[in-house]
């Protein structure tokens, strides 16, 4: 496997994050310009805070990360392809789960008192969602490559 998906991994767990969610919101659904929605973003914006999230998403891109390099998967078009995929639910859940957690925000919806458990409960969902994603993916590849070749 090529070092674009490596890349492309670490680039997906440092960028999709809730403040990068926070920010789009603010800029798309809250009416902010781009410069007021980043300061309205980072106005409590901590490297502790940053690094406490960057903790749980780790998880799942993690899992991946592991998942890659110590299987064969790599080294087949099937494996590569459940690997893509699995990145790709894994930082859609990401997005989604954050633009879910913050929207009410910049609505005027209530802002559940326990809306930042999906800090934690987000990256959970995103890694067995990914690896959900990926073994059909590679079940699925693998069926259609066999039923081809007959």
């Amino acid at each position: 496997m090529g070092k674009s998906f490596w890349i492309v991994l670490i680039i997906a767990f440092v960028v999709i994050n809730e403040t990068l969610v926070d920010w789009v919101l603010a800029i798309f659904v809250g009416d902010y310009g781009v410069a007021e929605g980043f300061a309205r973003v980072t106005r409590f914006l901590t490297i502790d805070s940053l690094l406490f999230a960057a903790a749980f998403r780790a998880i799942p891109y993690g899992a991946l990360l592991l998942v890659g390099l110590t299987t064969s998967l790599k080294r087949s078009v099937p494996g590569k392809l459940a690997l893509w995929l699995a990145l790709l639910a894994i930082a859609a859940i990401h997005f989604c789960g954050y633009w879910g957690m913050q929207h009410s925000l910049y609505t005027t919806a209530h802002t559940s008192s326990t809306s930042a458990l999906a800090l934690i409960f987000v990256p959970i969902h995103a890694a067995w969602i990914g690896a959900l994603t990926g073994g059909a993916v590679f079940v699925l590849t693998k069926l259609g490559v066999r039923l081809f070749k007959r």
